[in-house]
């Protein structure tokens, strides 16, 4: 009777025991399973970290690709901007003055002073000045007014970084009129200085 009571006991026992060690075993289960859970949310949110900061070095690098590419298209059409408006000014070779007066016009400083930088970096171009006048006036005073007009374009020129040896400075006078009739705008067209590149044309 008392072993069967002991029996008893020690069954009730074990069934104790056994009860907490299923339970201590599901509490460490439940644990090792939160923590392979939490591990795995941190692997995540630094796989998603790292795709955020290569996304947004992409969009820099992007933005900065485009930023140079813009950079690079706008110098590309300020030069081809400026050469056009160039060839434009050394396109200009005739210049006019007023009545009895070889004063270069302020008006045609920025195409002389085109020229006079062209004729700087090509040594090897040279350029005849050709004063001319209007039909009034004696011959004589028009051969010595055309050269002072000549000459006023040549100094010009030179002040501006031509060299004297690229110019050849010469007056027509009154012989070779480009507009005909005895008028203002016919006399305002051939009181002119003319530039004729013999050699090295822009």
């Amino acid at each position: 009777m008392l072993l069967s009571r002991n029996a008893k006991i020690i069954a009730s026992s074990l069934l104790v025991l056994s009860l907490a060690a299923c339970s201590t075993t599901k509490k460490a289960d439940e644990a090792a399973a939160a923590q392979a859970a939490a591990e795995q949310q941190a692997a995540a949110d630094k796989a998603a970290a790292d795709a955020a900061r290569a996304s947004a070095a992409n969009t820099g690098s992007g933005v900065d690709s485009q930023s140079l590419a813009d950079a690079n298209a706008k110098a590309q059409a300020d030069a081809a901007s400026k050469a056009n408006s160039l060839a434009a000014t050394l396109g200009v070779k005739v210049f006019h003055f007023d009545y009895d007066s070889s004063s270069v016009a302020s008006s045609d400083y920025n195409a002389l002073k085109a020229h006079a930088a062209y004729l700087s970096k090509n040594p090897g171009a040279k350029v005849q000045v050709g004063g001319h006048t209007d039909e009034r006036g004696t011959r004589e005073y028009n051969m010595a007014l055309g050269e002072r007009r000549a000459k006023s374009v040549a100094a010009f020129l030179t002040s501006n970084g031509a060299k004297s040896s690229q110019l050849e400075v010469i007056s027509y006078g009154e012989e070779k009129p480009v507009a005909t009739g005895e008028s203002d705008d016919a006399w305002a067209q051939n009181r002119r200085v003319e530039l004729e590149y013999t050699s090295g044309n822009p």
